[in-house]
């Protein structure tokens, strides 16, 4: 992959099955490492709404998806109704293969460069309170603690732990 050109496409119902096994592969990567993100599937249901409107976005290499996310422009869920301008990530996954690429880094800042554009003063994200990695990962970026919150898993299931995150963006 070219290093100083990322190119992010709008993702098709498609390319469910690869953002899937990206899913998957991050899955078990945490699971090894004792950490309880992405333990509960995402179902294909949600994937499927997140491409039709508009919101999931891919990186290819060579036709095969390497990386994902998800960006819109609210999660009443998580946030609840919040009156600040701001785009919402969700589901950011980078494949096994390309760990330690910044790949993660950069689709960050596509994102942050996809809320400008569109008018928004804030990236929002969240990840599992119990994450340290992924929580100084996200606080090296710039991201700023907001508060940690209890979620329902996608699936309605089990509450998580998880902490909230906003990056201002410069304007």
């Amino acid at each position: 992959m070219d290093q100083d050109v990322l190119v992010v496409e709008a993702a098709s119902a498609a390319d469910i099955p690869a953002a899937q096994a990206l899913i998957d592969g991050a899955r078990q990567w945490l699971r090894s490492r004792g950490i309880d993100q992405w333990q509960d599937p995402v179902p294909d249901g949600v994937l499927l709404r997140d491409a039709e409107q508009g919101n999931l976005f891919v990186v290819r290499q060579h036709q095969v998806i390497v990386a994902m996310v998800t960006v819109s422009d609210s999660d009443s869920e998580t946030w609840g109704m919040e009156s600040s301008s701001a785009v919402y990530v969700h589901r950011l996954a980078v494949a096994q293969t390309h760990r330690g690429s910044r790949l993660g880094q950069r689709l960050l800042v596509w994102a942050e460069h996809r809320a400008t554009e569109r008018g928004a003063a804030l990236v929002r994200l969240d990840c599992a309170t119990e994450n340290p990695g992924l929580r100084r990962f996200y606080e090296q970026q710039g991201f700023r603690h907001v508060r940690d919150v209890t979620v329902t898993a996608l699936e309605g299931g089990r509450q998580l732990a998880s902490s909230l995150y906003e990056h201002e963006l410069v304007r």
